[in-house]
C-alpha cells in the first residue's frame, strides 16, 4: 500500500513535488478508500487522478517514480565506476549538478517504512530506512556519504538499528557507490531488507504511455492464465466485436533459415542468436519463446481470428493495460498508468477505474495512480475532491504538483467547468492563435 512518495531535483521537478495518498476527511464517496493496514484510524485513496498541461510534467512522474524502482532493483548489477542514470533539473546552476533525492512511505506485510536516497551522476550521498512497528519510527540503517577533497574517491558511514539483524560488515563492504545498500543487502537475503525490496518487486508496477512490448505482454498472459477469463470479459464489455483470444508460443529456431537468404538476414540472425545465448548465459529466467495472439471476432455466427497487427490502436491499448490491471487487483498492488485514456473511450476508462473503486472487484487494496486529459471524470461524481490533483510549470520551466484541496472547492462546485476556465491552474495559456495577417 502506497502512502506517499516525493522526489526532489528530477527531470523538470525543480524543488520537491510530494503526491500524497493519504485521505482527507472528506465523508463523500467512502467506497473510494481502503483501510490503512498499520493504522484503522487512517484512510488511504484506492485512486488518483493527475491533470495538467501538455509538457507540464505529469509524464515525469511516473518516470521518477520508474527510475526509483528499477534502480533498487537493478542497482545490485551495477559495477563500481558506473553512472547511475539520474537527471537532475537542469535550468538553473544551482540544481543542475545538484544531486536528486527519492523517498516512498509504503505499508508491506502490515508495517510502514520510509525509504529514501540522495544520488548523483556516480554515487549515492544518503540512503535511509525507517520502519513504524506498531506506529513507533525505528531507523533500520543510515548511509552518509562522508566529505572527501579527492574527486571520485567515495567513503560512507553507516548507522544501524538494532531491529536490522545478521550480518553487516559484508554488506558495507560489497556496497560501492553506485549501488543501494538496500539491493545489496537483499541480494543476500538479509531478511528485513528483502521485504522491503519486495514491495517494489512485486506490489508496485508501471505502464508506460508508449507502446508496449509486445513479446512481454504477450508473455506476461501465456504465463498468467489465471486472469485470461477477467480480460476477456473486459474486452467482451469493451464492445470490440471480440468474443475471445488465442495464444499460441514456439521455440526461437534459426536453423531453419532459407538457403538463398540476403547476407542481410544472416546477419540479422547472427546478431540475434549472438543475443538469445548471452542472455540464456547471463539470465536463468530468459525465456527464449514467442508468442502470438489472435483476437477472434464475432462475424454472424462464426469466431474469425484476426493478427495482431491488424487490431486497432484501441483494442491493443486495452489489452496491454488489461494484464497489470487485473494482476493489480488479484495482487493488492499499487500501479501507475501513463496516460490512461490514450485510444480510449471516456466510458471504458471510467470502468477501469471503477474497478479499484469497487470493493467488490478490489478486495485486496489495490491502487491506481493516473494521468489524464479527459476532463469528462471530473464532472462524473466518481472522484473525491482529494483524488484530484494538478500539474503546471513556472515561468523558469520547473514543474509544480498540487491537490485540488488548496483551493478548497465548494461540495456542489462543477469541478470540469473549474478546470476548464482555469480557476485551479494547470491549463494552457493559449491566447489567441495567430492565424496570420497583421
Amino acid at each position: 500500500m502506497l502512502l506517499e512518495f516525493r522526489f526532489k531535483n528530477f527531470k523538470s521537478f525543480k524543488d520537491d513535488a510530494v503526491l500524497s495518498l493519504i485521505a482527507s476527511s472528506d465523508k463523500t464517496l467512502p467506497e473510494n478508500l481502503l483501510t490503512c493496514a498499520d493504522d484503522k484510524a487512517v484512510n488511504v485513496l484506492s485512486s488518483l487522478a493527475i491533470y495538467g498541461a501538455n509538457a507540464s510534467g505529469k509524464s515525469t512522474i511516473f518516470d521518477a517514480f520508474n527510475f526509483f524502482k528499477n534502480f533498487i532493483e537493478k542497482s545490485a548489477q551495477k559495477k563500481p565506476g558506473d553512472t547511475i542514470g539520474v537527471r537532475p533539473f537542469l535550468f538553473s546552476d544551482e540544481t543542475n549538478k545538484a544531486p536528486s533525492t527519492f523517498e516512498i512511505t509504503f505499508i508491506q506485510n502490515d508495517i510502514r517504512y520510509q525509504y529514501g536516497f540522495v544520488a548523483s551522476r556516480l554515487a549515492i550521498h544518503h540512503e535511509w530506512l525507517i520502519s513504524y512497528p506498531k506506529g513507533r519510527a525505528r531507523k533500520l540503517f543510515e548511509r552518509v556519504l562522508k566529505p572527501n577533497e579527492k574527486e571520485n574517491e567515495y567513503t560512507y558511514e553507516y548507522k544501524f538499528g538494532s531491529l536490522l539483524k545478521g550480518e553487516k560488515s559484508k554488506l558495507i563492504e560489497l556496497t560501492h557507490p553506485s549501488a543501494l545498500f538496500l539491493s545489496i543487502a537483499s541480494t543476500f537475503n538479509n531478511q528485513e531488507m528483502l521485504n522491503v525490496y519486495r514491495w517494489f518487486a512485486d506490489k508496485a508496477d508501471l505502464v508506460s504511455s508508449g507502446d508496449f512490448n509486445e513479446r512481454e505482454m504477450f508473455r506476461f498472459v501465456a504465463k498468467n492464465p489465471t486472469l485470461s477469463d477477467d480480460i476477456k470479459k473486459i474486452i467482451k464489455f469493451a464492445d470490440l466485436g471480440i468474443e475471445d483470444y488465442s495464444i499460441s508460443e514456439e521455440d526461437l529456431d534459426f536453423n531453419n533459415s532459407p538457403q538463398d537468404a540476403p547476407p542481410s538476414y544472416k546477419r540479422l540472425k547472427e546478431a540475434i542468436t549472438a543475443f538469445v545465448d548471452e542472455q540464456s548465459k547471463t539470465n536463468p529466467d530468459f525465456d527464449k519463446k514467442l508468442y502470438n495472439i489472435k483476437m477472434k471476432h464475432r462475424a454472424g455466427n462464426d469466431l474469425i481470428p484476426l493478427p495482431w497487427r491488424d487490431e486497432s490502436d484501441g483494442t491493443q491499448r486495452l489489452f496491454g493495460l488489461a494484464g497489470p490491471i487485473f494482476q493489480a487487483l488479484k495482487d493488492g498492488k499499487t500501479v501507475f498508468i501513463d496516460e490512461i485514456d490514450r485510444s480510449l473511450h471516456p466510458l471504458l476508462v471510467r470502468e477501469l477505474i471503477k474497478l479499484f473503486q469497487n470493493p467488490q472487484s478490489n478486495p485486496n487494496g489495490a491502487q491506481l495512480l493516473f494521468n489524464t486529459h479527459d476532463t469528462s471524470l471530473l464532472g462524473t461524481g466518481m472522484l473525491r475532491r482529494d483524488q484530484i490533483w494538478f500539474l503546471e510549470k513556472d515561468q523558469v520551466g520547473a514543474s509544480h504538483i498540487y491537490p485540488l484541496l488548496e483551493y478548497s472547492p465548494r461540495k456542489d462546485e462543477s469541478l470540469e467547468k473549474g478546470y476548464l476556465q482555469g480557476r485551479y491552474g494547470a491549463v494552457p495559456f493559449l491566447g489567441d492563435y495567430p492565424f496570420g495577417g497583421k
